[in-house]
């Protein structure tokens, strides 16, 4: 009776997640700042959990995936060319056997945690604090820009499952879910579709 309890408030919240308007939900915040000689670009997200309805699927124990992509654009004319990107993804997570909100960083495949925190705003801070990225022009004498893509998910099933194998492994024990397997896949299934999706472009500089 807990687990169909738990389950009509996680469809509600869905519910309520694509029936409201545009309007209602606040947008994400993207911002890149221009390198120079001495300090690297900058990029910035806040806002991350603006949207009540994204708050509460997480605190439902549904994982958050932030999906980054960086990339150097070369201005040239008509056709610019990409000449390099950097890729990461920040994941948070509600353990509930520990009341906590871990957040975890994967650079191509390799896991990494970042902490757990009392509540998700201070988990939120953590996210949205400002990141150094180390991707800078090569050429001389060229225009450059920077083009930041950030996706907001929830975790495939699969990802779900070596999250969770992962930390079982870092922190040793058992790292109970929030929601049983089989209703996660189904609920997971129907959160396939609710990709947010943002993007920023820098101002053009020269190197």
């Amino acid at each position: 009776m807990r687990g169909l309890a738990r389950a009509t408030v996680l469809a509600g919240t869905l519910s309520a997640l694509w029936s409201a308007p545009a309007g209602a939900q606040r947008r994400v915040q993207l911002d890149v700042g221009v390198p120079s000689q001495a300090t690297p670009v900058v990029v910035t997200a806040t806002g991350l959990f603006g949207d009540p309805d994204m708050r509460e699927l997480v605190r439902s124990g549904f994982p958050a995936s932030l999906r980054y992509r960086l990339e150097l654009w070369r201005a040239s004319g008509l056709f610019n060319g990409l000449e390099g990107t950097s890729e990461w993804e920040l994941i948070v997570q509600y353990d509930p056997s520990g009341q906590r909100y871990r957040v975890v960083r994967r650079v191509r495949g390799r896991l990494e945690d970042l902490g757990s925190f009392a509540t998700l705003t201070t988990a939120q801070a953590m996210l949205e604090r400002p990141l150094k990225i180390s991707l800078a022009p090569q050429r001389q004498a060229k225009r450059y820009y920077y083009n930041l893509v950030l996706d907001i998910s929830a975790l495939s099933v699969s990802d779900m499952d070596q999250l969770e194998r992962w930390l079982r492994g870092v922190r040793g024990g058992t790292a109970a879910g929030a929601i049983g397997s089989g209703m996660r896949t189904l609920m997971l299934r129907m959160l396939g579709g609710e990709n947010q999706h943002y993007e920023r472009r820098s101002s053009t500089f020269l190197n």
